[in-house]
Protein backbone atom coordinates (compact mmCIF):
# COMPACT_ATOMS: atom_id res chain seq x y z
CA UNK A 1 0.00 0.00 0.00
CA UNK A 2 1.55 3.51 -1.46
CA UNK A 3 0.78 6.73 0.68
CA UNK A 4 -1.82 7.96 -2.14
CA UNK A 5 -3.68 4.91 -1.47
CA UNK A 6 -3.41 5.73 2.11
CA UNK A 7 -4.31 9.24 1.78
CA UNK A 8 -7.59 7.99 -0.71
CA UNK A 9 -8.79 5.76 1.29
CA UNK A 10 -8.47 8.00 4.67
CA UNK A 11 -10.55 10.68 2.48
CA UNK A 12 -13.54 7.87 1.98
CA UNK A 13 -13.48 7.09 5.36
CA UNK A 14 -13.76 10.20 7.07
CA UNK A 15 -16.66 11.12 4.36
CA UNK A 16 -18.62 7.73 4.63
CA UNK A 17 -18.07 6.89 8.40
CA UNK A 18 -21.17 9.76 9.40
CA UNK A 19 -22.30 9.79 5.60
CA UNK A 20 -25.13 6.29 6.54
CA UNK A 21 -23.64 4.28 3.67
CA UNK A 22 -21.13 2.11 4.97
CA UNK A 23 -17.55 3.29 5.57
CA UNK A 24 -16.11 -0.33 5.91
CA UNK A 25 -18.22 -1.59 2.89
CA UNK A 26 -16.78 1.43 0.67
CA UNK A 27 -13.15 0.50 1.94
CA UNK A 28 -13.73 -3.28 1.17
CA UNK A 29 -15.04 -1.81 -2.15
CA UNK A 30 -12.00 0.48 -2.96
CA UNK A 31 -9.54 -1.77 -1.51
CA UNK A 32 -10.92 -4.67 -4.00
CA UNK A 33 -10.42 -1.94 -7.02
CA UNK A 34 -7.05 -0.74 -6.27
CA UNK A 35 -5.82 -4.17 -5.96
CA UNK A 36 -4.23 -3.82 -2.58
CA UNK A 37 -3.51 -7.42 -1.34
CA UNK A 38 -1.87 -7.73 2.25
CA UNK A 39 -4.03 -10.03 4.17
CA UNK A 40 -7.86 -9.70 5.28
CA UNK A 41 -6.92 -9.07 8.83
CA UNK A 42 -4.19 -6.49 8.23
CA UNK A 43 -6.92 -4.63 5.89
CA UNK A 44 -9.01 -4.76 8.64
CA UNK A 45 -6.32 -3.58 10.96
CA UNK A 46 -5.61 -0.71 8.69
CA UNK A 47 -9.48 0.14 8.66
CA UNK A 48 -9.68 0.28 12.55
CA UNK A 49 -6.84 3.20 12.01
CA UNK A 50 -8.48 4.57 9.49
CA UNK A 51 -11.54 4.58 12.11
CA UNK A 52 -8.97 6.32 15.27
CA UNK A 53 -8.85 8.82 12.89
CA UNK A 54 -12.67 9.26 13.09
CA UNK A 55 -12.76 9.25 16.57
CA UNK A 56 -10.22 11.70 17.30
CA UNK A 57 -12.54 13.72 14.87
CA UNK A 58 -15.71 12.61 16.93
CA UNK A 59 -13.86 13.66 20.31
CA UNK A 60 -12.96 17.03 18.68
CA UNK A 61 -16.50 17.90 18.43
CA UNK A 62 -18.59 16.31 21.50
CA UNK A 63 -15.47 16.59 23.87
CA UNK A 64 -17.19 18.66 26.27
CA UNK A 65 -20.40 16.59 26.02
CA UNK A 66 -17.76 13.48 26.92
CA UNK A 67 -16.54 16.04 29.96
CA UNK A 68 -19.98 16.46 30.96
CA UNK A 69 -21.17 13.03 31.22
CA UNK A 70 -17.96 11.98 33.21
CA UNK A 71 -18.70 14.36 35.92
CA UNK A 72 -22.26 13.74 36.20
CA UNK A 73 -21.79 10.21 36.41
CA UNK A 74 -19.13 10.63 39.44
CA UNK A 75 -21.88 13.01 40.91
CA UNK A 76 -20.29 16.03 40.17
CA UNK A 77 -22.01 19.54 39.67
CA UNK A 78 -21.65 21.17 36.41
CA UNK A 79 -21.91 24.91 37.39
CA UNK A 80 -22.15 26.10 33.40
CA UNK A 81 -25.47 24.11 33.62
CA UNK A 82 -27.42 23.61 36.96
CA UNK A 83 -30.13 20.90 37.14
CA UNK A 84 -28.52 18.95 34.27
CA UNK A 85 -26.30 16.82 35.87
CA UNK A 86 -29.51 13.85 35.93
CA UNK A 87 -29.49 14.61 32.06
CA UNK A 88 -25.98 14.00 31.51
CA UNK A 89 -26.12 11.14 33.87
CA UNK A 90 -28.62 9.46 31.72
CA UNK A 91 -27.24 9.87 28.66
CA UNK A 92 -23.86 8.48 29.83
CA UNK A 93 -25.79 4.95 31.13
CA UNK A 94 -27.76 4.65 27.90
CA UNK A 95 -24.40 4.80 25.96
CA UNK A 96 -23.23 1.82 28.43
CA UNK A 97 -26.16 0.05 27.24
CA UNK A 98 -26.03 1.10 23.54
CA UNK A 99 -22.51 0.05 23.53
CA UNK A 100 -22.27 -3.75 25.21
CA UNK A 101 -24.13 -5.44 21.94
CA UNK A 102 -21.49 -4.64 20.03
CA UNK A 103 -18.46 -5.88 22.24
CA UNK A 104 -20.30 -9.21 22.74
CA UNK A 105 -20.27 -9.33 18.46
CA UNK A 106 -17.13 -8.26 18.12
CA UNK A 107 -15.21 -10.48 20.46
CA UNK A 108 -17.63 -13.34 20.06
CA UNK A 109 -17.68 -13.35 16.36
CA UNK A 110 -14.70 -10.43 15.51
CA UNK A 111 -12.92 -13.62 13.69
CA UNK A 112 -15.63 -14.66 11.67
CA UNK A 113 -16.21 -11.58 9.94
CA UNK A 114 -12.97 -10.62 9.12
CA UNK A 115 -12.76 -14.14 7.43
CA UNK A 116 -16.45 -14.29 5.92
CA UNK A 117 -17.66 -10.81 5.44
CA UNK A 118 -15.34 -9.17 3.60
CA UNK A 119 -16.77 -9.25 0.04
CA UNK A 120 -17.99 -7.20 -2.56
CA UNK A 121 -21.46 -9.41 -2.53
CA UNK A 122 -21.82 -8.93 1.22
CA UNK A 123 -20.90 -5.38 0.78
CA UNK A 124 -23.78 -5.22 -1.66
CA UNK A 125 -26.81 -6.80 0.46
CA UNK A 126 -25.89 -4.84 3.54
CA UNK A 127 -26.21 -1.56 1.36
CA UNK A 128 -29.89 -2.46 0.54
CA UNK A 129 -30.52 -3.39 4.20
CA UNK A 130 -28.97 0.13 5.26
CA UNK A 131 -31.50 1.74 2.81
CA UNK A 132 -34.53 0.12 3.91
CA UNK A 133 -33.65 0.35 7.64
CA UNK A 134 -33.37 4.47 6.92
CA UNK A 135 -36.45 4.26 4.91
CA UNK A 136 -38.50 2.71 7.14
CA UNK A 137 -37.01 4.68 9.72
CA UNK A 138 -38.40 8.08 8.14
CA UNK A 139 -41.55 6.43 7.51
CA UNK A 140 -42.65 4.96 10.99
CA UNK A 141 -45.92 5.98 12.40
CA UNK A 142 -45.80 9.20 13.98
CA UNK A 143 -48.04 8.08 16.49
CA UNK A 144 -45.92 5.55 18.00
CA UNK A 145 -42.63 8.78 18.55
CA UNK A 146 -41.40 9.81 21.42
CA UNK A 147 -38.42 12.02 22.67
CA UNK A 148 -37.79 9.44 25.92
CA UNK A 149 -34.76 7.45 24.86
CA UNK A 150 -35.06 4.66 28.08
CA UNK A 151 -32.86 2.14 28.03
CA UNK A 152 -34.56 -0.64 26.54
CA UNK A 153 -34.52 1.86 23.01
CA UNK A 154 -30.69 2.27 23.95
CA UNK A 155 -30.12 -1.68 23.70
CA UNK A 156 -32.62 -1.20 20.81
CA UNK A 157 -30.39 0.82 19.07
CA UNK A 158 -27.13 -1.27 20.15
CA UNK A 159 -28.14 -4.21 18.72
CA UNK A 160 -28.08 -2.24 15.26
CA UNK A 161 -24.65 -1.02 15.99
CA UNK A 162 -23.13 -4.30 16.70
CA UNK A 163 -24.92 -5.54 13.12
CA UNK A 164 -23.42 -2.83 11.31
CA UNK A 165 -19.97 -4.87 12.25
CA UNK A 166 -20.43 -6.05 8.65
CA UNK A 167 -19.67 -4.30 5.93
CA UNK A 168 -21.82 -2.73 4.03
CA UNK A 169 -24.37 -1.99 7.05
CA UNK A 170 -23.72 0.96 8.39
CA UNK A 171 -23.41 1.61 11.74
CA UNK A 172 -25.08 5.30 11.25
CA UNK A 173 -27.07 4.65 8.78
CA UNK A 174 -28.37 1.52 11.02
CA UNK A 175 -28.41 3.47 14.75
CA UNK A 176 -29.76 7.04 12.89
CA UNK A 177 -32.62 4.61 11.61
CA UNK A 178 -33.44 2.95 14.70
CA UNK A 179 -33.31 5.99 16.59
CA UNK A 180 -35.91 7.38 14.29
CA UNK A 181 -37.80 3.75 14.79
CA UNK A 182 -37.60 4.88 18.75
CA UNK A 183 -39.27 8.56 18.05
CA UNK A 184 -35.63 10.41 18.16
CA UNK A 185 -35.53 13.44 16.33
CA UNK A 186 -32.96 13.37 13.27
CA UNK A 187 -30.72 15.65 15.35
CA UNK A 188 -30.84 13.54 18.38
CA UNK A 189 -30.86 10.43 16.59
CA UNK A 190 -27.17 11.36 14.77
CA UNK A 191 -26.12 12.89 17.77
CA UNK A 192 -26.21 9.62 19.83
CA UNK A 193 -25.10 7.80 16.98
CA UNK A 194 -22.14 9.60 16.76
CA UNK A 195 -21.50 9.54 20.40
CA UNK A 196 -21.84 5.81 21.04
CA UNK A 197 -19.66 5.17 18.52
CA UNK A 198 -16.71 6.54 20.59
CA UNK A 199 -16.61 3.78 23.00
CA UNK A 200 -16.49 0.59 20.14
CA UNK A 201 -14.29 2.52 18.12
CA UNK A 202 -11.91 3.11 21.02
CA UNK A 203 -12.02 -0.51 22.05
CA UNK A 204 -10.91 -1.85 18.39
CA UNK A 205 -8.46 0.37 18.10
CA UNK A 206 -7.01 -0.14 21.39
CA UNK A 207 -7.03 -4.39 20.27
CA UNK A 208 -5.56 -3.34 16.92
CA UNK A 209 -2.32 -2.21 19.02
CA UNK A 210 -2.34 -4.79 21.26
CA UNK A 211 -2.14 -7.15 18.20
CA UNK A 212 0.46 -5.16 16.26
CA UNK A 213 2.97 -4.75 19.47
CA UNK A 214 2.55 -8.68 19.76
CA UNK A 215 3.33 -9.54 16.01
CA UNK A 216 -0.15 -11.61 15.09
CA UNK A 217 -1.29 -8.24 13.11
CA UNK A 218 0.76 -6.75 10.13
CA UNK A 219 -0.10 -2.66 9.21
CA UNK A 220 1.25 -1.12 6.40
CA UNK A 221 4.23 1.15 6.37
CA UNK A 222 4.11 3.78 8.93
CA UNK A 223 3.70 6.50 6.36
CA UNK A 224 0.57 4.76 5.04
CA UNK A 225 -0.93 4.60 8.21
CA UNK A 226 0.20 7.99 9.87
CA UNK A 227 -1.14 9.51 6.14
CA UNK A 228 -4.79 7.40 6.64
CA UNK A 229 -4.95 8.13 10.00
CA UNK A 230 -4.78 12.18 9.71
CA UNK A 231 -6.86 12.37 6.46
CA UNK A 232 -9.44 10.43 7.93
CA UNK A 233 -9.46 13.18 11.01
CA UNK A 234 -9.42 16.27 8.96
CA UNK A 235 -12.33 14.99 6.80
CA UNK A 236 -14.23 13.40 9.67
CA UNK A 237 -14.51 17.00 11.60
CA UNK A 238 -15.18 18.26 8.33
CA UNK A 239 -18.34 15.61 7.99
CA UNK A 240 -19.45 15.81 11.41
CA UNK A 241 -20.31 19.51 11.10
CA UNK A 242 -21.75 19.32 7.59
CA UNK A 243 -23.53 16.99 8.88
CA UNK A 244 -25.17 18.06 12.03
CA UNK A 245 -26.29 20.82 10.14
CA UNK A 246 -27.47 19.72 6.61
CA UNK A 247 -29.54 16.14 8.22
CA UNK A 248 -31.90 18.32 10.80
CA UNK A 249 -34.13 19.34 7.07
CA UNK A 250 -33.74 16.13 5.21
CA UNK A 251 -34.99 13.09 4.97
CA UNK A 252 -32.74 10.29 5.93
CA UNK A 253 -34.28 8.27 3.29
CA UNK A 254 -32.62 10.39 0.27
CA UNK A 255 -29.42 7.60 0.74
CA UNK A 256 -31.47 4.97 0.03
CA UNK A 257 -31.35 6.06 -3.78
CA UNK A 258 -28.18 5.97 -3.70
CA UNK A 259 -27.47 2.85 -1.53
CA UNK A 260 -29.79 0.77 -4.09
CA UNK A 261 -28.46 0.48 -7.05
CA UNK A 262 -24.97 0.53 -5.22
CA UNK A 263 -25.95 -2.47 -3.81
CA UNK A 264 -27.68 -3.74 -6.54
CA UNK A 265 -24.43 -3.12 -9.19
CA UNK A 266 -22.36 -4.95 -5.98
CA UNK A 267 -24.31 -7.86 -5.97
CA UNK A 268 -24.80 -8.11 -10.21
CA UNK A 269 -21.09 -7.57 -11.24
Amino acid sequence: MNIAQALFLGIVQGLTEFLPVSSSGHLVILESFLGINIGSKSLMGFDIILHAGTLVGLLIIYGTVWLKMFRAFFNTDIPSQPGMTGEYRALFLSLIVATIPAVLAGVLLGDLIVDSFRSTTTVGMGLIVTALVLILGERYPQKHRTSDLGRLRALWIGIAQACALIPGLSRSGLTMGAGRMTGMSRRKALDFSFMMAVPVIAGATLLTLIDSFAGTLELPALSAVLTGFFSSLIVSVVAILFLRTWIIKRSLSWFAVYLIPMGLWLIIF
